[in-house]
């Protein structure tokens, strides 16, 4: 069942509505299946919420019957995730490509008890769990191919254990020579920790030492997320560089089989993920 609408699920009326499936849900199929289509909003919201895939990916919602096809540039090879989860490499002769899609899913599961008692708080960590699951693999699978399709030239190297300032200066001229701005750094909570201890003015240190997910250096926004490889920072223009073609939305389905004290559903996407201009990306990898 597809998530059609956005829903405040902290108003009252979705708290009374959702306790009243949760108990319907334990009478009958259908109320399973209605239950289904309640959770699905907000698990589509948290993703939504949290993932950096469309951030650094052009999302692409594909029209039934439409093959994920796009444009590149001849003479360099496009990248992907394949069906198998693992970053591959195109032709270069050729000007387009299709990205192939694949199926990311959750299965969360619920004592039958929660939706007897009609325990909201409980779902509603079931859900948060689920959204959690799926965004991690989309934003793992989204990193992964871009780290791959960085070209060898485009590479700057740190000896040692911490990302430097001069580094990232460095890979930042990169995208500058090619008369590109750096929109995004992406790196690990614990490599943006390095900067912290650079010789900054202080207009810029201040902005480092704030909390939250985003800071800036220079015009680039500063990204933190586990998906990104603890070696490695990845610099990305303020030009499209990949498709994220989406062909099947956030889906919930009930299951059908129950065991004796738990039920639950099967929440899935269909998606792919591609660079078609890798020439453009720049990352640091960090050898120590």
């Amino acid at each position: 069942m597809k998530t059609t609408s956005n829903i405040n699920i902290h108003s009252q009326e979705y708290m009374e509505a959702m306790a009243r499936l949760m108990n319907q849900a334990l009478e009958s199929p259908e109320g399973m299946r209605a239950l289904a289509t309640a959770i699905a909003a907000p698990i589509e919201q948290e993703i939504d919420r949290k993932e950096i895939s469309s951030l650094l990916l052009t999302k692409h919602t594909l029209p039934k019957g439409e093959r994920p096809v796009y444009q590149k540039r001849a003479q360099i090879a496009a990248h992907w995730i394949s069906t198998d989860g693992d970053a591959c490499a195109g032709e270069v002769t050729k000007d387009e490509v299709e990205f192939p899609t694949s199926r990311i899913h959750s299965n969360p599961m619920v004592d039958v008890s929660v939706l007897k008692h009609g325990n909201i708080g409980t779902l509603m960590d079931i859900q948060t769990s689920a959204a959690n699951e799926i965004r991690k693999k989309i934003d793992s699978r989204t990193l992964a191919v871009v780290s791959a399709a960085v070209p060898a030239a485009n590479v700057v190297e740190v000896t040692g254990t911490a990302l430097t300032e001069a580094a990232l200066n460095q890979a930042i001229s990169i995208i500058e020579d090619l008369e590109m701005s750096v929109k995004y750094i992406v790196m690990r909570g614990r490599r943006f920790n390095d900067m912290r201890s650079w010789n900054l003015d202080p207009e810029t240190k201040a902005e480092l030492r704030a909390k939250g997910l985003i800071k800036n250096y220079g015009t680039g926004g500063i990204l933190l997320t586990a998906a990104a490889a603890m070696n490695e920072i990845i610099l990305v223009p303020d030009t499209e560089v990949g498709k994220w073609p989406i062909r099947e939305t956030l889906t919930t389905e009930s299951i059908e089989v129950k065991t004796q004290f738990k039920t639950g559903w099967l929440v899935w996407m269909e998606l792919g993920q591609g660079v078609t201009r890798p020439e453009i990306l720049v990352k640091i990898r960090i050898l120590g």
